[in-house]
C-alpha cells in the first residue's frame, strides 16, 4: 500500500479521470489552481464596465463505472456571469492498495461561513490534519457593485461534543457594494500516525504590492519537508486564498480576471526533502473610456494563499 498523487487541468464543465496503480482506499481531491476571465466591456458613460454576478468553482466526484476501484473521476464546474474563459487544476492525493484504519477524509458541501459539517469519526489525537478547498461560491446581489476583495478558506477541527470525531468548516469573503451569499465546500485530511516515506504540511504565500511594483503575479515557493532523502513527487492544493484591491480606492471595479493557486511542484534533485512551485496571485479589474476605447487596468495590491502540500521520498 502506498500514497500516489495526480494533477490535471480541466476546462469548466469537463471531467478529469485519474488512474492509479491499485485499488483506491482513500482520495482527497481539491483545487490546486483556478484561472477565471470575465467578459467585461464598456457600458455607457465616460468610464464603464459590465458588473459580474459573482463566481465560483465546484468539484464533484463522479462514478468511475467498472474502473471505480482504480480510478477517481472529478468534474469541475465554474459559475459566474459574464464568463469569458475558465480553467481549474485538480489534484488527487490517493492511498492506493486498500483501506487503512488510520487515514480519513472529512467533507462538507456548500457550507456558509462559520457553518460546520456533520462530525465524522476519526482518531482522537491525529498526527496531522488539514483541509483543502474542493469548491467555493461568491455571489453579488442584483444591481451595480464594486469588488473590494475576494477569498475563501477551508478548515478542520476536532469535535467537542463527539470525542474522536472531526468536522470541516469554511469561510468565504466577498467585499464591495452588493456582496451577497458566500459558501465553501471544504475537505479535510486526517492522518492518525506518521506516514512512511511520505510527508505532509502547510506553506503560506503572502504579498503586498505598491502601484509602482512590476513583480505582480507569481513567486516561487521553496518547501523543506524534513525528509532525509531526495523527493520523488509532490502535490500542492489550495487551503485558502484572498486578494484585495487598494483599501483607499473608492472607484468602481468591474472584475476582469482572477487567478489563484499553485503550479506543478518540482522536486529539487540536488537536495534532500526539498521541492519548489510557483504560486500565482492575480486579481484585476478593467474599465474602458467609451469615447476612445482605451482600457485602464487596476491590479489588486494585497494577496495571501495557504497551501496543503504532500511529498513522497
Amino acid at each position: 500500500m502506498s500514497w500516489q498523487f495526480s494533477r490535471k487541468e480541466v476546462a469548466s464543465g469537463d471531467t478529469a479521470t485519474f488512474d492509479f496503480s491499485g485499488d483506491v482506499g482513500l482520495a482527497l481531491y481539491g483545487i490546486s489552481r483556478f484561472d477565471i476571465n470575465f467578459a467585461t466591456k464598456a457600458s455607457g458613460g465616460n468610464l464603464g464596465g459590465s458588473p459580474i454576478s459573482g463566481f465560483g468553482v465546484k468539484l464533484t466526484r463522479e462514478n468511475a463505472g467498472e474502473n471505480s476501484r482504480r480510478q477517481v473521476k472529478v468534474k469541475a464546474e465554474v459559475t459566474g456571469t459574464p464568463l469569458s474563459s475558465a480553467k481549474v487544476w485538480i489534484t488527487v492525493i490517493a492511498w492506493v492498495g486498500g483501506e487503512s484504519s488510520t487515514l480519513y477524509v472529512v467533507s462538507g458541501e456548500e457550507l456558509a461561513t462559520g457553518q460546520m459539517s456533520r462530525p465524522e469519526a476519526v482518531v482522537a489525537w491525529p498526527e496531522f490534519s488539514a483541509a483543502v478547498l474542493s469548491g467555493f461560491k461568491l455571489d453579488f446581489a442584483s444591481g451595480s457593485h464594486n469588488v473590494g476583495g475576494v477569498g475563501a478558506s477551508a478548515g478542520i477541527s476536532a469535535s467537542l461534543t463527539a470525542p474522536g470525531s472531526a468536522y470541516v468548516t469554511g469561510a468565504a469573503t466577498l467585499t464591495g457594494k452588493g456582496a451577497s451569499n458566500c459558501t465553501v465546500s471544504p475537505s479535510g485530511l486526517v492522518l492518525g500516525e506518521a506516514q512512511e516515506n511520505a510527508w505532509f504540511g502547510l506553506v503560506a504565500d503572502e504579498s503586498t504590492y505598491t502601484v509602482n511594483d512590476t513583480n505582480w503575479g507569481k513567486t516561487k515557493l521553496r518547501v523543506e519537508t524534513g525528509a532525509t532523502v531526495p523527493l520523488r513527487h509532490a502535490a500542492v492544493l489550495l487551503q485558502s486564498f484572498y486578494g484585495r484591491f487598494s483599501a483607499t480606492s473608492m472607484s468602481s471595479s468591474p472584475l476582469s480576471s482572477v487567478t489563484m493557486g499553485a503550479g506543478e511542484p518540482v522536486a529539487v534533485s540536488a537536495e534532500s526533502g526539498v521541492f519548489e512551485f510557483e504560486s500565482t496571485r492575480w486579481l484585476a479589474d478593467c474599465t474602458t473610456i467609451v469615447n476612445t476605447g482605451k482600457e485602464i487596468w487596476t491590479e489588486a495590491q494585497t494577496y495571501s494563499a495557504v497551501y496543503l502540500w504532500a511529498a513522497l521520498g
